[in-house]
């Protein structure tokens, strides 16, 4: 089974990604790392890691459906997560590979944003790549309301896709909940 731990920025994916490794003792693979290693070793894809998230995930569509044609024959069970995968991608590979691949979405669209970039702060020794700890707080605000706005956007392609969305409040209470919906069958 190929489980999709996908949504946005700073949403908690790779906390609970650490956590699944721990309680699952699955494989788990990074979509930043797929980014980083085609910007790097082939600079004419033009692979631009400064764009929006939405934009590197349209790029990094064929690469990661190859990679997933290739687990899906292999029968492995890994668990793929960033912010490269989005809904529409998500129901293309269900409909591809029925009943092996397992979906679900985190943003946080009713967190009010000076809240959220508290939180950023607060957590920033937690995370493996605090990038936003460079920004004054205007424009860390900027950004949780940027990331806000692309929450909503998110939940409504998640309907639209028929994808589940789920709505990080305080993800250190929710890590277990989201990985039970996760992995039920």
């Amino acid at each position: 089974m190929i489980y999709i731990l996908a949504g946005l920025a700073k949403s908690g994916k790779s906390l609970i990604a650490k956590k699944v490794l721990e309680t699952k003792h699955i494989q788990v693979l990074s979509t930043d790392w797929i980014m980083m290693m085609l910007y790097h070793g082939n600079p004419n894809l033009g692979i631009d890691v400064h764009k929006s998230d939405i934009s590197v995930s349209r790029q990094l569509e064929p690469y990661l459906e190859d990679l997933i044609k290739a687990l899906v024959s292999s029968k492995k069970d890994i668990l793929i997560e960033g912010v490269h995968i989005q809904p529409a991608f998500a129901s293309k590979l269900m409909a591809a590979f029925p009943n092996r691949i397992k979906a679900v979405f985190l943003g946080y669209k009713t967190v009010h944003p000076e809240q959220k970039a508290k939180e950023l702060v607060k957590n920033a020794h937690n995370i493996d790549n605090p990038w936003y700890m460079n920004m004054d707080e205007p424009d860390l605000l900027k950004l949780t309301h940027y990331l806000q706005k692309e929450s909503i956007k998110l939940e409504q392609s998640c309907q639209q896709f028929h994808q589940v969305y789920i709505e990080i409040e305080d993800v250190m209470t929710q890590i277990d909940d989201i990985i039970d919906q996760l992995f039920e069958c």
